[in-house]
């Protein structure tokens, strides 16, 4: 996926402005016009412009290991190196600090976040969900079109809507040519933090007018696929994952996937638990690293249409009867991520799209049933086969359509522990449904377990996402 893509070694310069003046004294400011500053090298030297108001001297009064910077006030330039690649003790991300002094003796600074980084563009695989999966990297992608089509959109901003792991996105910004551009560090020992992101486009009024997924993995699909039977090759893990195992809590927690409406691209975060106990949703914060919550609104007119979906990504639109059960209250289309060609809704990455109708027709549970119910309670899902290949589905269950909450349970008189239900872009039979796989451990006889490749749900149902290579 990513062999056409140029990779540079770059250096990030972050700004965060800070004032500190009492009310009584003369205000000055200090800023950047630029939030970003690119180096081809290590041990690189450029120049950042900065502008000053009512400032009388400046000073940097901070550097990390290795890093030099020298501010001129008569110039309004700071000259800024990366340490050389050699430079012992050296810190490859840090913050720069100026400061400025106004009348009276009170300051004010601006902070500069500095990385040295790769740097990758995304324009080339244009879509509604991005795969990010390098460390220490500079992101960019152009915000001014939608998803994988052209129609144009009119952004003036960009912002961080929800995140799974605080500063999973950083320095989220919008340039003069209309791309977006983000900084993706890295956790312990240089290792990616994984996770999920929906970053937003606004307009110049502060509408949300469209928005994209990151899926932060190491995963990629380009090389970690199968081939089934029916010759369509699918993931390995479902959209949005982490993993796809099932050998302890932590891996099958990290094996949940995004949950979708049907003919949604928005998605909407899993468990906190494993075991999805509660209920309760994965934390998920905004560009601030604040706590956000999803909400959930029953469909009608005025909240049951694309329009609404598109402009409140955090809503989960459940159904009701006047709707049919469908997120869409009276507009229904069959057509969202209808047929075998992929659809400006697919929430799936460039290349990969939302599996069609009959794709699962063939699967088989693959596992001993004989062995019994208690050697499956804890597996959370099933291995299914087609002869040819042997892929582990995990039991995820859904989001209600009639509550949005998650649930994991099956239909037994003692209902625990799971069931898997993954969308297809196919109809049901039933009106105003659409078809998905189903399977189940039966609690009460092992053997009577359920695997259909083709049953209808409700529309306003989430449910998990295998996505198939789009050829």
């Amino acid at each position: 996926m990513h062999t056409a893509l140029k990779v540079l070694t770059a250096l990030i310069v972050t700004v965060g402005v800070f004032h500190s003046c009492s009310k009584d004294d003369a205000s000055g400011s200090l800023s950047f016009p630029s939030s970003t500053l690119y180096f081809d090298a290590e041990g690189q030297t450029q120049t950042i412009a900065f502008s000053a108001d009512n400032i009388g001297s400046i000073t940097v009064s901070s550097t990390p290991s290795g890093w030099t910077a020298e501010a001129d006030l008569s110039t309004l330039r700071m000259k800024v190196t990366a340490p050389a690649a050699d430079e012992p003790g050296a810190e490859r991300q840090g913050t720069i600090k100026l400061v400025g002094y106004v009348n009276g003796g009170k300051s004010v600074s601006a902070d500069l976040f500095v990385a040295i980084a790769g740097s990758r563009d995304l324009a080339s695989e244009q879509s509604n969900c991005y795969i990010l999966s390098r460390p220490d990297t500079y992101y960019t992608f152009n915000a001014l079109v939608r998803g994988e089509g052209r129609e144009p959109l009119a952004t003036a901003s960009v912002e961080v809507i929800w995140q799974t792991a605080k500063n999973l996105i950083r320095y989220l910004e919008l340039d003069g040519q209309g791309r977006a551009s983000f900084f993706v560090g890295s956790g312990d020992g240089g290792a990616l933090t994984e996770g999920n992101a929906l970053v937003g486009a606004y307009d110049a009024d502060g509408r949300l007018i469209w928005s994209w997924h990151l899926w932060v993995t190491d995963y990629d699909p380009s090389t970690q696929s199968q081939t089934y039977a029916n010759g369509l090759t699918f993931m390995t893990r479902n959209l949005g994952a982490g993993a796809n195992d099932n050998a302890t809590r932590e891996q099958i927690l990290a094996s949940y996937g995004l949950y979708y409406q049907w003919g949604r691209r928005e998605p909407f975060v899993g468990p906190y638990a494993y075991d999805c106990a509660s209920g309760k949703d994965a934390d998920m914060y905004n560009g601030n690293n604040s706590r956000t919550y999803l909400s959930y609104v029953e469909s009608s007119a005025e909240t049951g249409t694309e329009a609404y979906a598109l402009a409140n990504p955090m809503s989960f639109i459940l159904g009701v009867e006047e709707s049919g059960y469908d997120w869409l209250y009276a507009a229904h289309s069959d057509d969202l991520w209808g047929g075998t060609a992929k659809t400006a809704a697919d929430p799936c990455p460039k290349g990969w799209r939302v599996p069609d109708g009959d794709a699962f027709a063939g699967l088989t549970i693959a596992d001993d049933l004989a062995a019994g119910v208690d050697a499956y309670r804890q597996s959370y899902g099933w291995h299914l086969t087609d002869g040819v290949v042997t892929a582990f589905y995990l039991g995820a269950g859904r989001r209600s359509a009639l509550l949005g909450g998650i649930q994991n349970i099956n239909t037994n008189e003692v209902p625990k522990p799971w069931v898997g239900c993954y969308w297809t872009s196919g109809t049901g039979s039933a009106a105003l449904t659409s078809s998905g796989m189903y399977f189940t451990l039966d609690t009460e006889d092992a053997l009577r377990s359920e695997m259909r490749p083709r049953t209808d749900f409700q529309r306003a149902n989430g449910l998990q996402i295998r996505c198939v290579k789009d050829e």
